[in-house]
């Protein structure tokens, strides 16, 4: 993971990871932020062979208030924060382009 993310930002990205793992046995699955986020509105879901739980989402909830920031994938950078303000615009911009990014 990348060192320019703060203590909180890298607590959320590893949770985010481990559920990526869980889920499909990756470290993070294209798109994973997306579905994730998604789980946050929308409540529990399938995602891979496995579920993103409520207690998922409330982990994800804590850690993104935490660190005000949701992690995304970039290609160049990997793991980079986006505020949530920056995170939540892009979601809903992005998902209007294409609704298939939040499948899993």
């Amino acid at each position: 993971m990348e060192s320019d993310l703060t203590e909180k930002e890298l607590r959320l990205a590893t949770f985010m990871s481990e559920i990526s793992e869980y889920c499909y046995s990756a470290g993070w699955m294209q798109n994973l932020e997306y579905a994730l986020w998604n789980a946050v509105i929308n409540g529990e879901r399938k995602y891979g062979q496995s579920y993103i739980t409520e207690d998922d989402i409330s982990t994800l909830i804590k850690l993104s208030t935490d660190a005000n920031a949701w992690i995304v994938y970039d290609d160049d950078k990997e793991e980079t924060a986006l505020s949530l303000k920056e995170w939540t615009e892009k979601f809903k911009k992005d998902v209007e382009q294409n609704k298939g990014i939040i499948k899993g």
